[in-house]
């Protein structure tokens, strides 16, 4: 399992060799990057959905 700060890092060489990141990950790469350093924890909420196919 990797460490927020290993993702962040992995995101940012992804970014540096030229690749694109999805939407979550450069969501996640502003917000680690926008951080307070000084806070040693944040609460996080996220929410799945399902799409549902209607057959007609």
């Amino acid at each position: 399992m990797a460490t927020i700060k290993e993702l962040y890092d992995l995101c940012k060489k992804k970014l540096e060799a030229g690749e694109k990141l999805g939407f979550l990950l450069k969501a996640f790469v502003e917000e680690y990057e926008n951080e307070d350093k000084e806070q040693t924890t944040k609460e996080v909420s996220v929410t799945f959905m399902k799409k549902k196919n209607s057959i007609s």
